[in-house]
């Protein structure tokens, strides 16, 4: 069992003690789950009265509830029954760092802080960490038109900043970009349309993550990119560049580490995913807009039984050919060895299409399972989706073998 010394440390410093800053609690067991990777409790002021802010994070969202008075104990207690392998406590006099064993045992280390805090920050309305700020981003912000020169977010835009962080923590949390261990990187966004997020994924990974890299935006309006090359030179990107061409039609000079398709319409996500795969590039982020072509496929079948309460309704119809587009996209993703989440991108109050798919190279090639899986999904409905289509006989031909080995 593990020792209770170290719980009771951690309730008194967080309880009693006056100069309480913030607890960190993070890590699992191997013999058992925790379902957050991380909780964070701190001291906040709501309406003049402190309280104590829970944070607890997963790998998609984070949520912030706070306590008063004996609330707070009982959820500490129910934190601390968690067992999270690592806790460190923070106070003005000390550290607290405990580290549980795969024993049960507690190593428990305390140490006075570096930099000694004067006092406990309890403001409830910190501004939420952001991976770019508007004023470290203001001349790109300016040159899209995000920002106004007098260095304000124009109000019809602070949406558009808020995706973009979005966007980038969506990006960061896939763990790839630690990972490139080639210099510069090659990116290339299919379809970038208005370019903003172009822009600022070229601004993260060169001016905050330091890492240099060679960005190509693609689209079939040449009058856009002749814009948006103007606005790259005149920030001194040079490495930031644009090319009039569809998608599908491409072709790099460099083999691309990263493929970006977000909202290109309909078949073009098709494109962007399948030149991703055969350029075998290391990470493929798509955020899918339109997707009529299963759709079309769909109304000349008759429909599966019992499926036809959903598409009685023509809203329902759609969005059911949306998510069985997107979920061959996945699948076919996985197959081609790629490690692939669907996750929610922005909010459905801004858009219905809010999907975005997260792709890392990191799998064996055809898993009998994924090709099972994706086999029995189009003997169902009697489809072919496009991105097949696009991967040709290559594609065709993992499937027989695969199907083969397991006859």
């Amino acid at each position: 069992m593990v020792t209770t010394d170290y719980k009771q440390l951690i309730r008194e410093s967080i309880l009693h003690d006056e100069g309480f800053i913030k607890a960190t609690f993070s890590g699992q067991h191997r013999d058992r789950t925790v379902p957050w990777i991380k909780v964070v409790v701190r001291p906040v002021l709501v309406r003049g009265k402190q309280h104590t802010q829970f944070s607890y994070f997963d790998a998609k969202k984070d949520i912030a509830k706070n306590y008063w008075g004996d609330e707070t104990a009982e959820m500490l207690e129910q934190l601390i029954t968690l067992e999270f392998k690592n806790a460190h406590v923070q106070t003005i006099h000390n550290n607290v760092d405990v580290t549980i064993t795969n024993k049960g045992q507690a190593i428990i280390h305390t140490t006075k802080p570096v930099n000694q805090p004067q006092e406990t920050n309890l403001s409830h309305d910190r501004q939420k960490k952001v991976l770019l700020t508007a004023a470290d981003a203001a001349p790109f912000l300016k040159a899209v038109g995000i920002m106004t020169e007098d260095g304000k977010l124009r109000a019809d835009m602070q949406s558009k900043f808020r995706q973009i962080n979005e966007f980038l923590k969506l990006v960061q949390q896939t763990g790839a970009l630690e990972k490139f261990n080639t210099s510069p990187l090659h990116v290339v966004d299919c379809g970038c349309g208005n370019a903003y997020l172009t822009f600022a994924f070229f601004y993260y990974l060169n001016h905050v993550l330091h890492i240099p890299t060679h960005l190509t935006g693609i689209d079939v309006n040449g009058e856009l990119l002749t814009r948006h090359a103007e606005k790259s030179l005149s920030l001194g990107w040079t490495d930031l560049t644009f090319q009039t061409t569809r998608i599908i039609e491409f072709k790099p000079l460099m083999q691309p580490d990263i493929v970006l398709a977000l909202h290109a319409c309909d078949t073009a996500t098709d494109e962007a995913l399948a030149q991703g795969i055969t350029w075998q590039s290391k990470l493929i982020i798509s955020a899918p807009c339109c997707q009529h072509h299963l759709q079309k496929q769909l109304d000349h079948q008759p429909v599966p039984s019992p499926f036809g309460p959903v598409e009685r309704h023509s809203i329902l119809k759609e969005r059911l050919g949306d998510i069985l587009t997107d979920t061959f996209r996945a699948l076919i993703l996985r197959i081609m060895g790629y490690q692939t989440d669907v996750v929610q991108f922005v909010s459905s109050e801004h858009t219905a299409k809010n999907l975005m798919i997260r792709a890392v190279r990191s799998l064996k090639v055809g898993d009998a399972k994924f090709v099972r899986e994706y086999r029995d999904l189009k003997d169902f409905w009697k489809v072919t989706p496009y991105l097949e289509q696009l991967l040709g006989e290559d594609f065709a031909k993992l499937l027989q073998e695969a199907a083969g080995m397991h006859m």
